[in-house]
């Protein structure tokens, strides 16, 4: 009898150890943001993608836990990006830096996302905010490398478009950044008046 109620005891045991360790593996934290991906994709076939994107507006951490986890370019969190719609300017903004982060590490899934809702000159214009030079030429050079491995006939269109697009953003943002594109550019201050 006693044997009966250890062995039922260690099994309780082991099931509440795999609970809570199932429960702090998918602990949404700007660290792990991958073990959430599946609860997002959960809450959008149980409440809808439009909640999904609503909240992403409405709460901060969770809108920069779905960014991040894009980010990474997994392919649970691309699948967020292709199940929700933005909600708003400033969150498509952020899905389309996020998609252009992931861009390097898994080209194919992110091009098979770009079309309506995801323009391609939105994500491969380097969107990031405030970029330098080196930034430019170093996300330029993987991009374009990662694009190179691209084999797939179907995404040959967007890969090609990609990549064009990426090397008008280069020129375009290094012409930017060139200090003598602002010395050339300056405004000239209007002449002034003398008092008499």
């Amino acid at each position: 009898m006693r044997r009966k109620i250890a062995i039922v005891r260690s099994r309780q045991l082991i099931c509440v150890s795999v609970i809570v360790g199932a429960a702090i593996a998918c602990k949404d934290t700007a660290w792990t943001p991958r073990g959430s991906a599946e609860t997002v994709l959960s809450e959008i076939k149980l409440g809808g993608a439009a909640n999904v994107a609503k909240r992403i507006d409405a709460d901060e951490s969770f809108g920069r836990s779905v960014m991040n986890g894009v980010e990474t370019g997994d392919s649970a969190w691309l699948q967020v990006a292709a199940n929700i719609t933005p909600a708003s300017g400033a969150a498509e903004a952020s899905l389309s830096i996020a998609l252009a982060s992931a861009l390097p590490r898994s080209p194919e899934r992110v091009l098979a996302l770009l079309g309506p809702r995801y323009p391609v000159e939105d994500v491969c214009g380097i969107p990031f905010l405030k970029p330098d030079s080196a930034l430019v030429l170093s996300y330029h050079d993987e991009a374009v490398a990662a694009l190179g491995r691209v084999r797939s006939v179907p995404l040959t269109p967007v890969r090609d478009a990609c990549r064009l697009e990426l090397d008008s953003a280069r020129a375009h943002r290094l012409e930017r950044i060139d200090p003598s594109y602002i010395i050339k550019n300056k405004p000239v201050a209007p002449p002034r008046r003398r008092r008499r």
